[in-house]
């Protein structure tokens, strides 16, 4: 169990630029519903991974969290500042955990992101009230073929979810991420323009600072 905690927890992590054309929205929340392609040995688990994920966003800054019943996570980024933070809350092991990711660890990350190549088709059609244009995708690494959807009605700043996509394609809304040999398709439901929650970008004091190699001894030193 403590393995499959610490496993999907950093599913979501990762670096990459993000930019986008359209109205530009400076802060607000960003609501998706996911669906994840899990192996067959851990299809057991699949009632702890979370079917709807948020994302705050404010400036630079971008605020993933995922919440299950026995675990919650939040990735926080900020691309300007290459900077990439982990908190990890998990309950039934009275942990509260934060990793902030070195440009070493994201070197080492880097390594295993997607090669992604799409291609434009046609076909439209319209996501959460936005114009999407089709793009077929193949990830390079594993074969695997999946299609994405991006409009330029509208300018985000990249999240964690939405990472591995050029901004030249526009802005995903419904798409498919990859980490760790999992995908996740995640279809972007709602955007909500606003002020987001205080503290959305950082840690309270009752996190525990860790490294990234001290979180992956935690799960198994993968």
């Amino acid at each position: 169990m403590k393995k499959f905690i610490f496993t999907a927890a950093i599913l979501l992590i990762g670096v990459t630029a993000f930019a986008q054309s359209g109205k530009k929205l400076n802060e607000g929340t960003l609501v998706y519903a996911v669906e994840w392609n899990l192996p067959e040995q851990m299809a057991a688990m699949a009632s702890n991974f979370p079917t709807e994920l948020k994302v705050h966003f404010k400036g630079d800054s971008a605020s993933l969290k995922a919440e299950s019943a026995i675990y919650s996570s939040t990735n926080i980024t900020n691309l300007s500042k290459e900077y990439e933070r982990m908190l990890l809350d998990i309950p039934m092991m009275n942990k509260k955990l934060s990793v902030i990711f070195t440009p070493a660890d994201q070197e080492r990350i880097a390594v295993n992101m997607p090669d992604l190549v799409l291609t434009a088709g046609t076909e439209t059609k319209t996501v959460a009230g936005y114009n999407a244009l089709k793009y077929d995708v193949t990830e390079k690494k594993s074969n695997q073929n999946s299609s994405a959807w991006f409009t330029k009605d509208v300018e985000v700043t990249q999240n964690p979810l939405t990472r591995f996509y050029n901004k030249s394609y526009g802005f995903p809304v419904e798409f498919t991420t990859y980490m760790n040999g999992l995908s996740v398709k995640a279809t972007l439901k709602e955007v909500k323009e606003g002020t987001v929650p205080a503290g959305s970008f950082s840690a309270s004091k009752d996190y525990e600072e860790i490294t990234f190699d001290q979180l992956m001894q935690m799960q198994g030193g993968r």
